[in-house]
């Protein structure tokens, strides 16, 4: 197995804004695998200092080391597990650099074997495609009474909303989408304490059902607290990232855990964080990295498979909607409602193939 990679800072069509960051170019690590057959396969992981502690630069370090360490000679995924099991501190370290090789691994060994990502990993392939949710950051007020004008026209009213911390425009802007379907809120970590995010979150109570990361990360007391003051549903983002996290959970409050497979290391990772959080009971939102390509698309159409009927949202597939070009000759895109579409599913593998510009990079 031959491993390449590179990052491709892809220029956003429009600047995104949160309370965590903006930004208006894709921030990744792209791997291209190609056996000695001549199957290829594609990985990306979107490293984020805030979620995980990595950064573009560390999770491009990361790979040549795990060269090294013998990762290109793994040759199914039996010995892909064993590697992992062996290595679990440093991809914890570097999961999103993680994720980027272990699904151009992933991806050419279900192309030799002939079957599907589904059906490599045993998800059911027969499962429906989700719904993609609107995702409106916090910018400008002309962006987003335009995008709420336009995803509501587009029969997209299941809404997840960037709060900024201004509780009059966040009010009025969480009442409208409210007027359309439900809403759930993500504060990206913004309150300090869980008074101050009760006080907050006081006035959108009445137009939202759900809450993600109001406080800092991993303040399992403080998140309990809201959601029994608030009775809002806790989102974990940045407070789950590893299968222990989960167990870190205080009792009270319902929780849904937002499942990114950049986040947790690779699709190996994400679900077996699925399987934990569907055994306590959890919902799940599949979500995803801004300025994600079609290739963690993919891999997040997986994902959102495996979480079955306790799948109640998903945040992919905005590919080049968002970004002006994509890293793969086809894409995982929506259509009205939010109807994922893609010609790759039911294919071998991923069934994307690389844009001639990623595989001259990663040659």
């Amino acid at each position: 197995m031959r491993l390449g990679f590179a990052s491709f800072p892809f220029p956003f069509r429009t600047r995104f804004e949160q309370a965590a960051a903006a930004r208006d170019v894709a921030e990744n690590v792209i791997v291209v695998a190609e056996d000695e057959a001549g199957h290829v396969g594609l990985g990306e992981g979107c490293p984020r200092e805030y979620v995980t502690g990595e950064t573009q630069q560390s999770a491009l370090a990361a790979l040549p080391r795990w060269q090294a360490a013998g990762l290109e000679r793994v040759d199914g995924l039996t010995a892909l597990e064993t590697w992992m099991a062996e290595r679990a501190a440093e991809i914890d370290a570097n999961p999103s650099a993680f994720a980027a090789a272990e699904l151009a691994l992933l991806d050419v060994f279900a192309r030799r074997e002939g079957v599907s990502l589904e059906q490599l990993l045993q998800v059911d392939e027969t499962a429906a495609l989700p719904r993609v949710s609107a995702v409106y950051g916090t910018g400008s007020d002309t962006k987003f009474w335009s995008q709420a004008a336009r995803f509501n026209l587009y029969g997209m009213r299941d809404a997840k909303l960037k709060v900024s911390g201004d509780a009059a425009r966040d009010r009025a802007r969480a009442r409208a989408l409210a007027c359309f379907g439900r809403v759930r809120v993500d504060a990206n970590n913004l309150w300090k304490s869980a008074s101050e995010a009760c006080e907050a979150l006081r006035e959108l109570r009445g137009h939202a059902w759900a809450v993600e990361e109001p406080l800092a990360a991993r303040d399992f007391v403080g998140l309990a607290a809201v959601g029994t003051r608030t009775r809002l549903t806790i989102v974990l983002d940045e407070s789950a990232t590893h299968v222990a996290d989960l167990s870190r959970v205080e009792t009270g409050p319902h929780y849904i855990l937002n499942a990114r497979v950049s986040k947790h290391g690779g699709l190996l990772r994400t679900l077996a964080m699925i399987r934990a959080a569907r055994a306590r009971g959890f919902g799940l939102i599949v979500g995803a990295q801004v300025g994600e390509t079609s290739i963690l698309a993919r891999a997040a159409l997986v994902a959102a498979r495996a979480a079955g009927d306790a799948l109640v949202g998903f945040e992919g597939a905005y590919g080049l909607r968002l970004l002006e070009r994509d890293a793969t000759t086809a894409s995982v895109g929506f259509g009205f409602g939010g109807r994922v579409t893609a010609a790759a599913i039911g294919r071998l593998g991923s069934g994307l193939a690389p844009t001639d510009e990623v595989r001259r990079a990663c040659a």
